[in-house]
C-alpha cells in the first residue's frame, strides 16, 4: 500500500497519456501527407527485407460496447463484398508501385471481425493479396477470431490460406462484465472455438484480456483468468480499457460510476500479471 501511495502522490493515477492504437498515431497524420507520399515510401522498400502486411475488415455484426476502433455495424454481406473489391482495387495500384521481387513475411487480419468474411470471401481476399506480393516460406499469418462469428468452414478456408496464428478476442468471462459492455460470449462457446482451431492445425493461439471494465474486480478477473488459462493459450494479451465517450460514441451506453477506478484499476493489472507469472 505505500508503493500504491507514493505512485499516487507521483501523480501517476492522475495522468492521462495517449492512447497507442497504430504506428504512426493518429496525431501524426495530416493532409501534408498524400498518395505521393505514400507511392515514394513504397518504391523505396528494399526487395531483400519481406514486409507486413496488415488488412482491416471494419465490419461487425454487433458492435461491443468498449471499443474505439473504426468499425461499422452491419445485418447483410453486401457492404462486406462491396469492401473486398475496394481492397481488390487497392492491391492492384499496389502492383504497379511495389519493387519488382517484393516478398511477405508477415501479414495480419484485424477488425471489425475479419470472420465475418464467409469462406469464399476469405479464399478471393487472401489470393488476392498474395497474387500482389507473394509469401515467404517461413511466413506468418494471423487472424483476429470472434468465437461467436466463426464455424469450423471458416477456420478451415483461413487455413488452407495458411493461417497459422490465431488471436481470440475475450475482453472478459463474467456475465455481469459481458452485458455491461455489450458482447456476450459464453466460455463455452470460446472454448469450442479454441478446440476447432487446434484440430485444424493452428498452434499459435493468443487470447486478449481488458481490465478496468465496468463491474470488474479482483474475484471476477481472477475467474476469468483462471478460464483463459485453462484454454492454454501460446500469449496473453492484457490492455487497459480506455474509457474515451467523446471519441467512441457507443461507448456512451457504458455507465462510467460502475467503471474501477485508478488504484483498482492498477490492482487488477498487478493481480492478472502475478497470475500470468505464476502459470
Amino acid at each position: 500500500m505505500k508503493q500504491i501511495d507514493r505512485l499516487g502522490s507521483l501523480g501517476l493515477f492522475d495522468a492521462r497519456v495517449p492512447r497507442y492504437t497504430s504506428y504512426p498515431t493518429a496525431p501524426v497524420f495530416s493532409p501534408a501527407v498524400g498518395a505521393a507520399e505514400q507511392a515514394q515510401a513504397l518504391a523505396a522498400l528494399d526487395p531483400a527485407v519481406p514486409v507486413s502486411v496488415y488488412l482491416h475488415i471494419p465490419f461487425c455484426e454487433r458492435l461491443c460496447w468498449f471499443c474505439a476502433c473504426r468499425t461499422q455495424g452491419t445485418k447483410t454481406l453486401t457492404p462486406v463484398e462491396s469492401y473486398i473489391g475496394t481492397l481488390e482495387q487497392e492491391l492492384a495500384l499496389l502492383k504497379d508501385i511495389l519493387p519488382k521481387g517484393l516478398r511477405m513475411g508477415r501479414m495480419h487480419w484485424g477488425g471489425g471481425t475479419p470472420t465475418i468474411l464467409p469462406p469464399a470471401l476469405i479464399h478471393r481476399l487472401a489470393q488476392a493479396v498474395r497474387a500482389v506480393i507473394p509469401p515467404t516460406e517461413d511466413h506468418e499469418f494471423s487472424v483476429e477470431i470472434d468465437p461467436t462469428m466463426v464455424d469450423r468452414a471458416k477456420i478451415q478456408a483461413l487455413a488452407e490460406e495458411g493461417m497459422n496464428r490465431a488471436s481470440i478476442g475475450i475482453q472478459d468471462f463474467d456475465p455481469l462484465v459481458q452485458e455491461a459492455i455489450g458482447r456476450l460470449q459464453p466460455f463455452d462457446i470460446t472454448r469450442a472455438c479454441v478446440e476447432d482451431l487446434r484440430a485444424a492445425g493452428i498452434r499459435s493461439l493468443n487470447a486478449d484480456l481488458i481490465y478496468g471494465l465496468p463491474h470488474q474486480d479482483i474475484a471476477r478477473l481472477d475467474d476469468t483468468v483462471s478460464k483463459v488459462l485453462d484454454l492454454v493459450p501460446d500469449r496473453l494479451a492484457l490492455f487497459g480499457y480506455a474509457h474515451v465517450p467523446w471519441v467512441s460514441k457507443r461507448q456512451q451506453l457504458i455507465d462510467a460510476e460502475v467503471l474501477p477506478k485508478e488504484v483498482a484499476r492498477f490492482e487488477l493489472a498487478e493481480h492478472a500479471a502475478r497470475r500470468f507469472r505464476a502459470r
